[in-house]
């Protein structure tokens, strides 16, 4: 049986950590608490409770016992054909990426045009520290998204009343108001300064009709604007006027798009949940740890190599480390003199010599005792020539040469060992 080339502990690892995974995906999934936004909470949108948002409306028509939802999938589909569909203050940044035909192919819309965006507050993030308007150029692209008709949109001070107010109430509008003024928008509440609520019938390709209400100013309906006098009886009255038109059922749904607002439905697989972002960059980080903790696992290749000692007493490591300290000094004419002397006291002493002078092993009677010896002993190399040559201060490369020489007479006169030099070499120390 072919062992396994991770060790147990690797292995039991690994599946703890595949398995923690899979179950925080799950429970992440399970109890993930509702729609994954991509937005900020304090932007304009039904589930925003921020001042500029629109939870406070939905709030009341769910109180009233109306049939309202927030959809962050598919909110055409859930509308339905007898359905109003609520499209208020859409960003265009997640419109591009949706499917306009929300827009085009919903047969009860009301739209609400954005006019305001907000800075999220440090200490509450569901809150906005202060607002600015969108541009105005953003407002009229969303109403020609919607209904294809060409128009104005701008801001001003309010001037006079009412003259046209099919709702019957009358709205609480601020200081700066924002209109609309065109020739295709039937106005429902408008006047001399533009219209505030239109109204536009399409009829499709398939002579199906379509109603679209339009609010030119989301502030009758914010959370800050939905409390100021008639504003919320103005926004019912609005909203049943749409769902009355063309025979509707009372029951039908009344379904806010959050899509428009980055919303999205959580993954259908709780599988998908780890390579979604935020989750995808734990998953990076487990699978990059699982990497590591592979790796650390594998067996070695081979036997290991063995690791050589700290410290080496050995002989062999005394003459190289001499030797090295002798090389960084620099001393290595003295030296090799030296190892020359030395070695012709040794062999010296070894033949007994008469009148062996320790103080001056380079006696000359000495090494002409010593050549007679190694005449007799057949050695062809004189110590006196190379004596003579070391005491003569010849350079460094020479005195290696004589360091070599030496050593081979020393084993001819002593052991009888012929070495051969070259026929060089001896011709010069014979001269």
């Amino acid at each position: 049986m072919k062992e396994s080339p991770f060790s147990s502990r690797a292995v039991v690892l690994l599946i703890a950590c595949a398995t923690a995974l899979v179950a925080a995906s799950a429970l992440l999934h399970v109890y993930g608490g509702g729609p994954v936004s991509v937005a900020k909470k304090s932007a304009p949108g039904a589930y925003s409770i921020s001042a500029i948002g629109h939870a406070g409306f939905y709030d009341l028509l769910r109180r009233l016992g109306q049939p309202v939802s927030r959809s962050a999938g598919n909110a055409l589909a859930a509308a339905g054909t007898r359905g109003t569909l609520v499209i208020a203050e859409p960003n265009l940044r997640y419109v591009a990426d949706a499917e306009e035909r929300r827009f085009t192919e919903a047969p009860r819309l009301l739209l609400v045009l954005p006019k305001w965006r907000g800075t999220p507050d440090e200490k509450r993030p569901s809150w906005v520290s202060k607002v600015e308007p969108v541009p105005l150029l953003e407002a009229q692209r969303v109403l020609f998204l919607a209904a294809g008709v060409g128009s104005s949109v701008f801001r001003g001070e309010l001037t006079g009343t009412w003259p046209v107010n099919a709702i019957g109430v009358e709205p609480a509008l601020p200081a700066i108001v924002q209109l609309i003024r065109s020739e295709e928008m039937t106005p429902v509440v408008g006047g001399e300064s533009g219209i505030l609520l239109g109204e536009i019938e399409v009829r499709s390709r398939e002579d199906a009709r379509r109603k679209i209400l339009v609010l030119s100013d989301p502030d009758v309906l914010s959370n800050h604007g939905i409390v100021k006098g008639d504003n919320a009886a103005f926004m019912l009255a609005a909203v049943d006027a749409l769902r009355s038109w063309n025979n509707a059922d009372a029951g039908a749904p009344i379904v806010f798009d959050e899509t428009v607002h980055g919303f999205r439905e959580p993954r259908s697989s709780p599988l998908e949940l780890p390579f979604r972002f935020p989750f995808v960059v734990v998953t990076a980080l487990t699978c990059a740890a699982a990497l590591l903790l592979i790796l650390s696992g594998t067996r070695r290749f081979g036997v290991p190599v063995a690791s050589k000692p700290a410290l080496d007493f050995g002989k062999a490591n005394l003459i190289g480390n001499s030797a090295r300290l002798l090389d960084y000094a620099g001393h290595h004419a003295a030296a090799l003199e030296r190892y020359i002397k030395m070695t012709l006291l040794s062999v010296a002493r070894t033949l007994r010599a008469p009148r062996l002078n320790d103080s001056d092993p380079g006696d000359a009677a000495l090494c002409e005792w010593l050549d007679q010896v190694g005449k007799s002993r057949g050695v062809s190399i004189s110590c006196a020539d190379i004596l003579r040559a070391v005491n003569a201060g010849e350079p460094l490369s020479r005195l290696f040469e004589n360091a070599k020489i030496i050593y081979d007479w020393r084993h001819e006169i002593l052991k009888g060992e012929s070495v051969a030099h070259g026929s060089r070499v001896r011709q010069r120390h014979r001269q």
